[in-house]
């Protein structure tokens, strides 16, 4: 790898994917225009949503300002790299359009930008949240996904030569951690700015929030990935196994208990665990005993 000028690596463009995001994109917008390093570009794809109209009249209020890209919906994947097809700046920064950033968001990753190793820059989206670590490799990575997307900021050269992010539908939901262990994979470094830079926000209905297509497409990238980059089995295995066992947690806890208890029994049979078999047995609590031990836990 070889430096760039410094001139070149303040340079940035920010992607936007839009689905039904009429109601949030100008929060978004406004703290993008907000930055004390200005962007050089701001693209807005429009996925093939309902609102799209409505959408367009929002961003008519930004003038050149913005630029508007529509295509058919194919998900979040392929808009953001329809977007970033369209950047010539050193560095692309990626924003859903349900979350925001704060003012100096890209004028400290930049800093951290100036290290030519550097591929991917992130940083803490939560309040109350333990800060990331300052730097991941990819076997910290493979451990733990702690990369907000709507806080990344991808180096344009790192991000052509892996092909972007990947559009398979499988993926839907860890298309994203699917690219960040990429990057870390091909030797790229990641870092992180510790201080809070950015709101995540989700929208209601997001793919987040869709927990069991999330736990698919987690299972998906653990065991398509850990092939493709020749990851230990037993590395492959420990993961699919901790996949189960959050999600089937994450299903506890919306009392979805079959759901549940099928991801928790995977995880069991794969290697028992006093926690797996707490979250199984808990499955065949009834809900109103569990709400109440909620109530009566949360005070």
């Amino acid at each position: 790898m070889t430096n760039r000028p410094e001139a070149e690596t303040s340079t940035y463009a920010v992607v936007i994917p839009a689905y039904n995001a009429a109601a949030t994109i100008a929060t978004a917008l406004d703290s993008v225009f907000a930055q004390t390093v200005p962007a050089a570009q701001v693209i807005v794809v429009d996925d093939g949503s309902a609102d799209g109209a409505q959408l367009a009249a929002v961003l008519a209020a930004y003038g050149d300002r913005v630029r508007l890209v529509r295509q058919a919906n194919a998900g979040p994947a392929a808009a953001r790299n329809t977007g970033a097809r369209l950047c010539d700046s050193e560095w692309i920064a990626f924003l859903d359009a349900d979350d925001s950033w704060l003012p100096h968001k890209l004028e400290r990753q930049l800093e951290l930008g100036r290290d030519p190793r550097a591929g991917l820059l992130h940083g803490n989206a939560r309040e109350r949240r333990p800060a990331p670590p300052r730097e991941m490799d990819f076997a910290t990575l493979w451990e733990c996904n702690r990369i907000c997307t709507s806080m990344t900021v991808v180096r344009r050269r790192a991000f052509e030569a892996l092909g972007g992010f990947d559009e398979s539908a499988d993926l839907v939901g860890a298309e994203d951690y699917h690219l960040w262990l990429r990057i870390a994979h091909a030797g790229w470094r990641v870092l992180a700015c510790q201080e809070l830079i950015g709101h995540y926000t989700p929208a209601y209905g997001s793919i987040t929030s869709r927990i069991e297509r999330c736990a698919r497409a987690e299972l998906y990238n653990a065991t398509t990935l850990g092939e493709r980059l020749r990851v230990p089995q037993a590395q492959v295995e420990a993961k699919t196994r901790a996949i189960r066992t959050d999600f089937g947690q994450h299903l506890l806890h919306a009392r979805r208990m079959p759901e549940a208890r099928h991801l928790l029994t995977q995880a069991l049979a794969s290697r028992m665990s006093l926690r797996g078999l707490g979250l199984w047995s808990a499955t065949f609590v009834p809900a109103p005993l569990l709400d109440l031990r909620r109530r009566l836990r949360n005070g």
